[in-house]
């Protein structure tokens, strides 16, 4: 096997049987105002299901923003972060005002209602994800937490019913920041609900720190030059070997061994379905080598972009957290001397992940030992799981004020 080549197979293996290698993690990192901005700037540009990267740079009269995303720019992408740039440059410009002064603009009105409006997919995704949680069909959230919530609601004119009407989703959105502000710090406070009701908020929650941030004056000469860098999207086609090549080697071409492995993994929905979605099929596809198609992670890209020789802190924004593969090189990277600073990774292993040119060989190498160990101890967890059956035993499965936004009430999509 060429080492290239049989990188991207085993990316493909191990993240068909394994797509969550380990629990999320946050790093324990201390955010300066430049860096909150960096991540507000990718909240309020990721839409639907993109995945937005964002570096700000200082230079001499001006900042420079990097910002990447996994799919092509498009026209609308275009206007939207053309209105970004110019509202915070003219802002920045008339700066001192006050907050409230600001949101009376009417560039910082129409703003608002151009971030709800391009960020409206994500929104309505996050908000049934909180819907979800108001059912509360499993029991897994104590129903005073619930009518916390709901009494809040209700002193802001806001009841059971409005949330779920898509027509009120800026209030509600609008309410959700203000309310986090005031569970965050219960320690209580059930942590799933309490993130799902920060993200619905977020947006103008966003807005207003990127506004606060844009009024200083320490930063008038920084964001009333403001240039932003969009970088390409970087894709290929890298071809792989079969999922049974690969497979059947930590089997040491034990058939019978590979055989168990694949029909016990089939049983599985989501197994099978990765594999329909990585190889074409789970007949004869995983059989015959194929072709991956694989893209540079937006914050890689970034990363890419920015990496030299200084020792100069540089912050990457992302819109959610790194994946797997993105931490670990970050951190290969980071032993190599470069000061790299990110918020967390979700531990996710995606089959269509790139590898940035830097340290490509040095990394590969690190990265297939651990590859080949998230493959291992799966194999030992099925051959475990198999003796288990066969001898009887049972075996299981795995300090800002909301109301200056009262504008934002009667808004509708």
């Amino acid at each position: 096997m060429s080492q290239e080549k049989e990188f991207y197979s085993k990316v493909c293996v191990a993240g068909s049987i394994k797509f969550i290698v380990g629990e999320a993690t946050e790093e324990n990192i201390q955010l300066s105002d430049l860096d909150k901005f960096s991540c507000n700037l990718a909240t309020i540009l990721a839409r639907d299901k993109e995945v937005v990267a964002v570096n700000l740079k200082i230079l001499p009269n001006k900042c420079k923003v990097y910002i990447a995303k996994n799919n092509a720019w498009n026209v609308e992408d275009l206007e939207y972060l053309n209105k970004v740039k110019e509202t915070l440059i003219n802002v920045s410009k008339d700066a001192p005002m006050t907050f409230k002064q600001a949101l009376n603009r009417n560039d910082m009105r129409d703003l608002y209602f151009a971030i709800m409006k391009y960020c409206s997919k994500k929104l309505e995704h996050r908000l049934n994800k909180l819907r979800n949680d108001m059912a509360n069909k499993e029991g897994k959230i104590d129903d005073e937490y619930i009518q916390s919530f709901l009494d809040h609601a209700k002193n802001k004119k806001i009841n059971a019913d409005d949330i779920y009407n898509d027509k009120k989703k800026s209030a509600i959105s609008r309410f959700c920041g203000e309310y986090y502000h005031t569970a965050k710090d219960d320690p209580t406070f059930p942590k799933k609900f309490l993130g799902h009701i920060k993200k619905v908020g977020s947006y103008i929650g966003s807005l207003m720190d990127i506004t606060n941030c844009v009024l200083k004056d320490r930063y008038k000469t920084l964001f009333s030059s403001i240039d932003m860098n969009l970088l390409d999207p970087i894709h290929a086609n890298q071809p792989i070997y079969s999922w049974k090549d690969v497979v059947q080697k930590f089997f040491h071409a034990q058939e019978k061994g590979y055989e168990n492995f694949k029909k016990t993994r089939l049983k599985d929905y989501v197994i099978r379905n990765r594999l329909e979605e990585i190889y074409g099929g789970v007949d004869k596809q995983l059989e015959r080598e194929n072709v991956s198609h694989i893209y540079l992670h937006a914050e890689l890209n970034v990363l890419t972009n920015i990496m030299n020789h200084d020792k100069e802190r540089k912050f990457i924004a992302v819109s959610k957290r790194c994946c797997y593969l993105c931490e670990s090189y970050i951190r290969f990277a980071q032993s190599k001397g470069h000061n790299i600073a990110f918020s967390g990774s979700h531990k996710k292993l995606y089959h269509g992940w790139k590898l940035p040119d830097a340290f490509k060989k040095e990394f590969m190498s690190d990265a297939l030992f651990d590859l080949d160990q998230i493959i291992e101890r799966e194999i030992e967890r099925h051959v475990s799981i198999s003796t288990k059956s066969d001898s009887g035993a049972e075996s299981g499965s795995d300090n800002l004020n909301y109301d200056d936004f009262e504008f934002v009430d009667a808004f509708e999509f």
